[in-house]
């Protein structure tokens, strides 16, 4: 390399580290650092590398002069009209360089290239015996002569710029050689925290108070706490909460109102260090992008998907005995099974022992009225194996939670004369020992004749069920016209509510629970509730021709009956069907620490 070109490159970098102040430095080493602490959450990691590009062009656009982007989608930039381009590297693949030109391609499109050396990893040098200098964090600015000098270019890449990593730790070397590295502090690991929807945000350092140790006294801390259920479980066994989180304010202040402990907000924001020592870890993660309800998209939703890494971090930190989480049954087949394959892998990584597959417990198995299946994670820091754990569901009904005593909300106008308009169909129908059809009726497609060509698509995908419905109208008509007819007559009876999903033996609504869906009615047995859901499908007591009083849906979570809840009916239905079963958790939990006791 000539001279010129040395000079040449000089330049450039004593201007990139004149603006670089110690303070500068060390803020760029900490985003860093927050950001890859946080790439697993993409699920495939290759977000990461756009995200620390973004974050260093805020930071240089913020403190350099005469900066400007160059190259959008790149992370390319123009200071003082140098331009430079940065390459973020790891270690764990070859790297792909398009400011690196072969024989054919001699046009030089950078005044310089930068490497940038990766927080977490970089470790691949250590393997080969030819790498045998210190590499540490930071910018490693590189002459682009040198790289179509010294360079070996694959050929099997689109971009005919991929080189290995023997190549790299060349051009590292060189850096360090020419005084053209500028070495990044270790970051405070912190500092930051970073969600897609705020950035960048400082963890809180608010420390809670640490309460004597006793064995026969366990602590636990309820993460994503919602309103108590855990709680409730575990203090009933004498355990004491040491502390609580949970990003929704409602639930904050009813959990102070019934356990007098005010939570954390933002899991997020708080330091690991600030939590006080405990014994049991326990968290009913957010299941919306798990749950067959939702979008599925597990760790790659980019805020509650995220948050088991959070579950990770505590855990790395204070190491518990013991960890309960819970979560929907989908999560065990989320992903073709991968995401519990990451579960599992991680949890062990870090010491713990954890069963093979979640297990599947529902109040049904511990004699409350409600079919709820949520998957039990375990995991104890020893070396156990967990048994198999075979449960059947016990004989309920949902007669031994009914309220008595308080005034019942009656339904609204519309369930009533919806409930009224099919009450008559199960009359017609019983009358004329003709047995309700346990295929979803849809009455809008009894006598439809002519079909736009949205019902046509409708009819392919659905035409078991349609031909089925068009099917049981003509066998019935003579009955089923005239009723068809003077119930479209009611405004009120129009969308989903045309349609029925009947799951039970009975002929009445009057002897069934049944609840309105955006698939239509959907009645069954009085033997026990459908799974409670933090929407307003509220099931309806047909007995009564009313809801389930908040006092009910209580008892069908397991909740005591001093429990407090909120007076805005809608808050209250999200925070009851968000909370875990209190009697599943307190008997699993019993389970749990007979079966592998405190050391």
């Amino acid at each position: 390399m000539i001279a010129q070109d040395i000079e040449s490159t000089q330049n450039i970098y004593h201007l990139f580290k004149s603006y670089l102040t110690n303070d500068l430095k060390q803020e760029i080493s900490d985003k860093i650092f927050t950001i890859q602490n946080h790439h697993k959450s993409d699920g495939n990691g290759l977000i990461t590398g756009s995200l620390i590009e973004t974050v260093l062009q805020e930071i240089f656009n913020q403190y350099f002069p005469n900066f400007k982007t160059y190259n959008n989608g790149q992370a390319d930039m123009k200071i003082n009209d140098y331009i430079f381009s940065f390459k973020k590297i790891n270690g764990k693949s070859n790297l792909a360089l398009n400011w690196s030109k072969n024989e054919k391609k001699k046009k030089l499109k950078f005044d310089c290239p930068v490497l940038i050396l990766q927080m977490k990893d970089g470790k691949w040098w250590t393997k080969d015996s030819d790498f045998n200098k210190s590499i540490e964090i930071g910018f490693y600015f590189i002459d682009p002569l040198f790289c179509n000098q010294q360079i070996t270019l694959k050929s099997n890449n689109k971009t005919d710029a991929l080189i290995d990593h023997k190549d790299v730790y060349k051009m590292l070397c060189y850096s360090l050689e020419n005084n053209f590295f500028i070495s990044l502090p270790f970051p405070d690991l912190n500092k930051y925290t970073y969600t897609f929807n705020n950035g960048f945000q400082i963890r809180q350092n608010k420390v809670w108070p640490v309460l004597p140790y006793s064995s026969n006294n366990l602590r636990y801390i309820d993460l994503f706490c919602g309103i108590g259920g855990f709680h409730q479980a575990l203090s009933s066994l004498q355990y004491e909460c040491v502390f609580a989180c949970d990003i929704d304010k409602n639930c904050r202040e009813n959990y102070k109102l019934n356990y007098n402990i005010e939570p954390e907000g933002d899991i997020c924001k708080i330091l690991e260090s600030s939590i006080p020592p405990f014994d049991i870890l326990c968290a009913g993660f957010p299941c919306q992008t798990f749950s067959k309800a939702g979008n599925q998209e597990g760790f790659k939703d980019t805020t509650k998907g995220t948050l088991f890494w959070e579950i990770l971090r505590i855990l790395k930190h204070h190491k518990p005995r013991y960890l309960i989480l819970e979560n929907v049954r989908n999560i065990i087949s989320h992903d073709k099974g991968n995401t519990w394959k990451i579960i599992r892998n991680e949890l062990l990584s870090l010491g713990y022992s954890v069963p093979l597959q979640p297990y599947i417990l529902s109040p049904l198995h511990f004699g409350t009225p409600q079919t709820r299946e949520r998957a039990i994670i375990f995991g104890v820091l020893d070396q156990v194996t967990f048994p198999s754990i075979q449960m059947k569901p016990q004989k309920t009904t949902i007669e031994s939670i009914i309220d008595t005593n308080s005034i019942h909300k009656k339904i609204d106008k519309k369930y009533s004369e919806c409930g009224i308009i099919w009450e008559k169909f199960c009359t017609i129908l019983s009358k004329n020992n003709i047995k309700i059809p346990r295929f979803p009726i849809w009455t809008d497609w009894w006598d439809i004749e002519n079909m736009d060509p949205k019902k046509i698509e409708d009819y392919k995908k659905y035409k078991n069920w349609i031909d089925k419905n068009k099917q049981f109208y003509n066998d019935y008509k003579i009955y089923l016209e005239n009723w068809l007819i003077e119930s479209r007559k009611n405004e009120l009876w129009t969308g989903a509510v045309r349609k029925l999903e009947w799951q039970c033996d009975e002929t009445s609504l009057l002897n069934c629970l049944w609840t309105f869906r955006g698939s239509g009615i959907r009645v069954r047995n009085l033997d026990y509730s459908p799974t409670l859901v933090a929407m307003s499908m509220i099931p309806i007591y047909g007995p009564g021709w009313r809801f389930l009083t908040p006092r009910e849906l209580c008892r069908l979570q397991d909740f005591p009956e001093s429990y407090q809840y909120s007076n805005n009916i809608k808050i209250f239905y999200k925070q009851i069907g968000n909370s875990v079963n209190v009697k599943v958790i307190r008997e699993i939990t019993k389970w749990l620490l007979k079966k592998f006791p405190p050391l």
